[in-house]
């Protein structure tokens, strides 16, 4: 504990905790992490990786410490979800929890510290989740569901160099549903030319030769800050 601070607050004060759900896309399903716990309450259910706050950090903190102790993964960027404050959430005392979300691609995960297991599942072959979880990865979907059409952040989820065909079946594996493909790509081929967030890669000599091989396509981060600087728009 830390006693240099001039000032004690002498009232009751609920613990405070920090949890991950972490997305990543394998080509065909969408998938999420999730820990199998050691230790009760819950003890043998999965939940998503996290834990509670240690003195002098900041959630996001607490949040990326958990995630590495737990699974072993570190994810490039995460960004805050919701945050879960009903009183009898936790068995054990009550906690506020701060939600953050990712998205890696290619990591396989570690189990470690209090995690007895870890694995990806498929987002609709969930197994029972613990404390109010099921009602985290619900507000977790929204807010792909949301995120994918407007924020470029997802383009994670993807290989650095993608087809039009891996982009549809990535939003096919959010929505759950099947897309038009011809009309799919047509807009993200308008898309790209507009705005130039997404461009074409230059073909190889190899996939020259080839007469209908895949158009590869980039994410730019420096076009998207560009486009919604001069436009004043978030996607």
């Amino acid at each position: 504990m830390n006693d240099n601070h001039p000032y004690k607050y002498k009232y009751w004060r609920p613990a405070v905790s920090a949890d991950n759900v972490v997305f990543s896309f394998d080509g065909k399903d969408l998938k999420v992490l999730l820990v199998k716990r050691k230790n009760e309450p819950f003890k043998d259910f999965w939940a998503f990786p996290g834990g509670f706050m240690e003195e002098n950090e900041t959630l996001q903190q607490t949040a990326l410490r958990e995630l590495k102790e737990e699974t072993s993964i570190t994810p490039l960027e995460t960004r805050e979800l919701c945050t879960m404050s009903e009183p009898d959430r936790d068995p054990r005392e009550q906690v506020i929890t701060v939600v953050f979300y990712s998205f890696v691609r290619n990591v396989k995960p570690k189990a470690a510290d209090d995690a007895a297991d870890v694995q990806w599942f498929n987002i609709y072959e969930l197994p029972q989740l613990a404390f109010d979880h099921e009602e985290i990865f619900t507000k977790a979907i929204e807010k792909l569901r949301l995120s994918i059409k407007f924020d470029p952040m997802f383009f994670a989820l993807l290989d650095k160099e993608f087809t039009l065909s891996d982009l549809c079946r990535l939003w096919e594996s959010v929505f759950n549903k099947k897309f038009d493909r011809r009309n799919f790509q047509k807009h993200w081929t308008t898309f790209s030319l507009i705005t130039n967030i997404i461009q074409p890669v230059a073909k190889s000599s190899e996939d020259k030769k080839l007469p209908r091989a895949p158009k590869y396509y980039k994410y730019s981060e420096s076009s998207y800050k560009e486009f919604i600087k001069k436009n004043k728009v978030r996607f």
